[in-house]
Order: structure tokens, then sequence, then C-alpha cells
């Protein structure tokens, strides 16, 4: 039997020392929450979820004067500077940030990611859907925008939150 969890809605908002729970219903306003709330933590922070972690690039100075960079999964002599510890540092923080942002019922899909980036992107493949399930949703938000009409007996109020309803739905897919 599936069980039901219901989010109070100061949990699913976050605050300044909590990250938002990432909500199917809601993601474009939870991940823009999570955004906010990743950036605030610091510059790096927000870096690790866009571009992926950081991989130290060790350069090993050989006896005979040349230089070797040694990447990712090669056995290196020299140790990792204070800045690539302070990158990965960063790169944990969002990475555990997301991770106590999923909602309970959706942990099992990110729990084999490595990196914030994969967990974000799979997150945002599951709640936004695939290119083509973004375009259907985009043709829907321009023909409520084309269609647009006051209802009878609507008040102005509902009637502009109602476009403005639209207008947003517009500016997420980036057509505004």
């Amino acid at each position: 039997m599936a069980q039901t969890l219901s989010l109070n809605v100061s949990n699913s908002v976050g605050g300044s020392n909590r990250a938002p729970i990432l909500v199917k219903n809601v993601y474009h306003h939870s991940s823009y929450r999570m955004e906010r709330y990743l950036r605030i933590l610091g510059r790096d922070v927000w870096r690790s979820v866009e571009e992926g972690p950081h991989v130290p690039v060790l350069t090993l100075v050989q006896t005979d004067g040349s230089t070797a960079i040694l990447g990712s999964g090669q056995p290196s002599l020299n140790r990792p500077t204070k800045d690539d510890l302070d990158k990965m540092e960063n790169d944990a923080i969002p990475f555990y940030e997301i991770s106590c942002g999923v909602a309970p019922d959706n942990f099992d899909i990110i729990i084999n990611c490595k990196s914030a980036k994969e967990i974000w992107d799979v997150l945002k493949n599951l709640y936004e859907g695939t290119g083509q399930a973004q375009d259907k949703k985009l043709t829907t938000a321009l023909n409520e925008f084309n269609n647009f009409k006051a209802h009878a007996g609507e008040s102005l109020e509902d009637s502009f939150k109602r476009f403005n309803l639209i207008v947003t739905k517009l500016s997420n897919d980036g057509t505004v």
C-alpha cells in the first residue's frame, strides 16, 4: 500500500538554515528556492550544481625538470592544494543540501547519484520532463495565453491572477 506523505508548507519552503524540499507539483518554485538557498551558501556551492564536482589537476615536477599533469584517477605524489580542498568541500555542501531536500518518496531515485549536479539533473528530468514533454507544456501555455478571456462574473483581481500564472508558465519555459 502506497503511503502518502503530507509536507507542511513551512517545511517545504526551507529557511535561512534549512534547504527547501523539492516538491513535484510545484517543482519550479521549489527548485528556484533551492537555487537561491545554495547561492547564498557560496558562489562555488552553486557552481558545483551547474558544472559538476571539482576534479583537482595536479602537476608533478619530475627530476629531469619536465612536468606532467595528473588528472582524475592517476596516482599522485602531490597533495591537493588548499583551493582544491575548498572546492571539494563546496561540492559536498550542495550534495548534502539537495539530498536533504528530496521528498522521501523520491529518495530512492537519487540514492546512487555521485554529485550534486547528477542529483539536480535527475530531479529536473523527473519533475520537468524531457524536451518533448517541455514542448507540450509550452504549447499548452501558449494556447492558454492566446485564448485568454475573463470569465463572466470574474473579478479583475482573479482574472489578473490567472493571466499572471500563464505568463509565469511562459517565463519558466523561456518564451517571455
